[in-house]
């Protein structure tokens, strides 16, 4: 038996309704693909969390539809006219497709054939089911198939992540979390390497299915869970000796604090799905919480690795000093700042505060976040009110303070505009919508935003400034005629939402806060 394939070439908004109507005029089955595929005008699509594409197509696509004829009229002469005028009359004016004939073959052991044993490193080796395992004692063998999740050894990320679990040889009972599970493998290969307790999870359930019943043939405990389900393995308080994702650098960039967050002190992360040229702007995102350095590279991807808190010291009284140490860090930490205070407030009164305020002030506002000492906190409290008693006597100038540090990007989502408002925005036509806060107990002035736009290839392809007046929303600067003046409140949190018309090739996006020179 063959079967007849017929092979469309169309516009992006083309491809998605004629794969619609070759269905429902008795094709078996439907491809999309890049018509410029393996060229130098290929074009990769990832539909990566908060940013799929819109159209799930190509400028130029491909579309293949297959029929038999053993259950339709394909065979026949006049099959491609009357396909042509069905489908004239649903709409599409189409050229005539390209044809070629499918012979039948043993799919299965056609696709099988295609994923041979992968070794990585000396001792792991990564077997489908329908090979036999290497005859090594010392192996140590993943029975993982092709399937619904990624993860099968052969991506350099995957690879990477698994050479790193092998050349460690302190696995055992340490407890690890893989992040971005997808099918599994990674956890499975941490259990048989002595990693325990193990806990994977994916916001695919897909990748759930795949994951635990890959667990369950190789013989390995391990927990798969969704982030919605309300897991305790995933709570705040739960903490990992290892976190692992092999995922992609936005996502990796955005998920930075939840990874760390699940960190014990002295606890390690390995991140994966980075291109080396990414690996900086990784590492920068990550330097606020741990070191990060690039820990091996193949096939221009890199597996980055960093340590939370300071490493054990070797010898008899390393536990002793590290303590030590610690205690001293922390009453340092506990202390210092209050002192200050203290002694800013004594020297205020005797030399004259209002002389210095405008540097030593900004110098020493804590944060209202919950980040700084509580004591310094209300030390600074009582400051600002002898400040204020000062001013009203002697007469204060306040000049606006800038500070980078003071304000955190605490969510931004980009959506389609065309999908809720109908059709009255272009295609491309998005909201960005950011909420920003000033973390600081003193005004601080606004600063600029800057957004890039980037490709599947994080390569940039447009970056839009906007000055306080362009993002502040018009009902925020009605109600704050001096903001340019006096700055954001402390503590004031705005929620700002931005059109933005995306290139037809945008693929991720960045914010981040400036200050013009």
């Amino acid at each position: 038996m063959s079967y007849r394939e017929l092979v469309f070439t169309v516009a992006a908004e083309t491809a998605e309704p004629l794969g619609d109507a070759l269905l429902e005029l008795g094709a078996l089955s439907v491809t999309v693909e890049d018509d410029a595929a393996g060229g130098y005008d290929e074009n990769p699509l990832y539909g990566e969390p908060g940013l799929s594409p819109e159209v799930q197509a190509w400028d130029r696509s491909s579309v293949t539809a297959l029929f038999n004829p053993e259950i339709d009229a394909s065979g026949s002469a006049e099959f491609i006219p009357e396909l042509l005028a069905s489908l004239k009359e649903a709409g599409f004016k189409l050229s005539s497709p390209q044809e070629k004939t499918v012979e039948e073959q043993d799919w299965v052991r056609l696709t099988q054939s295609q994923f041979a044993p992968i070794q990585i490193g000396k001792r792991i080796w990564v077997v489908p089911s329908w090979h036999e395992a290497p005859n090594d004692s010392n192996a140590i063998c993943l029975a993982v198939d092709p399937g619904l999740a990624f993860g099968t050894g052969s991506h350099p990320t995957t690879h990477l992540c698994l050479l790193w679990l092998e050349e460690h040889q302190n696995l055992l009972n340490q407890s690890l979390l893989d992040y971005g599970c997808g099918s599994g493998i990674l956890a499975i290969a941490a259990a048989k390497l002595g990693c325990n307790p193990v806990v994977g999870t994916d916001i695919d359930p897909q990748a759930m299915v795949a994951a635990r019943s890959n667990a369950e043939i190789n013989n390995t405990e391990i927990r798969f869970v969704l982030p919605t389900e309300g897991a305790p393995e995933l709570a705040a308080e739960r903490k990992y000796d290892i976190v692992m994702a092999n995922i992609l650098a936005n996502p990796l960039q955005v998920l930075a604090p939840a990874l760390v967050n699940k960190m014990r002190p002295g606890g390690q992360i390995v991140l994966s799905g980075v291109l080396a040229r990414q690996a900086d702007e990784v590492i920068t995102t990550y330097s606020q919480w741990l070191k990060l350095s690039v820990w091996r590279e193949s096939e221009g991807w890199v597996c980055l690795h960093g340590t939370m808190g300071v490493e054990q010291k070797n010898g008899s009284n390393s536990t002793a000093d590290a303590d030590s140490a610690q205690k001293k860090r922390f009453k340092r930490s506990k202390y210092l700042k209050p002192t200050l205070l203290s002694l800013l407030f004594l020297v205020s009164l005797i030399f004259g505060e209002h002389l210095f305020r405008n540097t030593l002030i900004p110098a020493l506002a804590p944060r209202i976040d919950g980040t700084s000492n509580a004591v310094a906190v209300r030390t600074f409290s009582l400051l600002q009110f002898v400040d204020q008693k000062l001013c009203s006597a002697l007469g204060c100038f306040n000049r606006p303070v800038s500070d980078f540090s003071a304000w955190k990007i605490t969510s931004a989502t980009l959506s389609s505009e065309s999908a809720r408002d109908g059709l009255k925005s272009p295609a491309n036509q998005s909201i960005l919508q950011i909420e920003i806060q000033n973390r600081l107990a003193i005004p601080i002035l606004f600063p600029n935003l800057e957004i890039s736009l980037t490709d599947a290839e994080e390569s940039e392809l447009k970056t839009i400034h906007l000055t306080p007046k362009e993002w502040l929303s018009p009902s925020w600067q009605e109600s704050h005629p001096d903001f340019l003046k006096n700055g954001a409140p402390a503590g004031e949190i705005i929620l700002a939402e931005l059109p933005i018309l995306l290139p037809a090739n945008a693929a991720g996006y960045r914010v981040h806060v400036i200050y013009p020179h």
